[in-house]
């Protein structure tokens, strides 16, 4: 598979991420991605910190999104 590929598929699966926190938490699901990326961050795993930290910018712009129209 090819490097973008492998880039859009993981784009695809935090995206998967963000709504099924939306969905689960409403207007905490922010808090929880930014909570689960500090308790990454504290145990020094930059893979997982990394990822829950995109899942929580992604939730900021679909909350975004949603409140524009």
């Amino acid at each position: 598979m090819a490097l973008d590929k492998i880039f859009l598929k993981m784009k695809d699966n935090y995206r998967e991420i963000a709504i099924s926190l939306i969905t689960q938490y409403g207007d905490e699901a922010q808090a929880i991605a930014m909570l689960r990326a500090a308790e990454h961050a504290a145990m020094l795993n930059t893979i997982e910190w990394a990822k829950w930290e995109k899942v929580s910018l992604l939730i900021e712009t679909i909350d975004q999104q949603q409140h524009d129209g």
